[in-house]
C-alpha cells in the first residue's frame, strides 16, 4: 500500500493516466481573437492595378491605403506610420554602421551577395 500525506494524494483520486485533468477545457482548433483577425487579414481581395487584376490580401490593401493616405497629407495616416519609418531608418543606420565594421574584401562580398538576392 502507497503512502498517503503531502505531495501523495490516494490512488482513487490521483489523476488517471491519459487522461486530462481538465477535461471541459479548451476545445482543440479553437481560435482567439487575435487568430481570427489575422485569418481574415490574410484572404485575398482582387483589386484593379494599372488598368490590371490583381489578388492582394486585406492587409496588403490595407497598408497601401494608409500610405495612400500619409502621401496626400493626412496627418492620422502620417502619424500612424512615422513609428515604423523610424523603424526602417534605424535599421538601415544598423546595415551601414556592420558593413563599416567590415574589411574592403568583405564589404565587396556582402554587397555582391546582396546584389545577387535583389535580382
Amino acid at each position: 500500500m502507497s503512502d498517503v500525506g503531502y505531495g501523495k494524494p490516494p490512488l482513487h483520486s490521483r489523476f488517471q493516466k491519459g487522461k486530462s485533468g481538465n477535461a471541459k477545457g479548451r476545445p482543440k482548433g479553437s481560435c482567439n481573437t487575435l487568430k481570427l483577425l489575422n485569418d481574415v487579414l490574410g484572404q485575398k481581395i482582387t483589386i484593379t492595378q494599372d488598368g490590371k487584376q490583381v489578388k492582394i490580401s486585406k492587409k496588403l490593401a490595407m497598408l497601401t491605403q494608409l500610405v495612400n493616405a500619409a502621401v496626400k497629407g493626412e496627418i492620422k495616416a502620417i502619424a500612424a506610420l512615422f513609428p515604423y519609418l523610424l523603424q526602417i531608418d534605424l535599421k538601415e543606420e544598423e546595415k551601414q554602421q556592420a558593413l563599416k565594421a567590415l574589411s574592403a574584401s568583405d564589404q565587396s562580398i556582402v554587397e555582391n551577395f546582396i546584389k545577387k538576392i535583389n535580382e
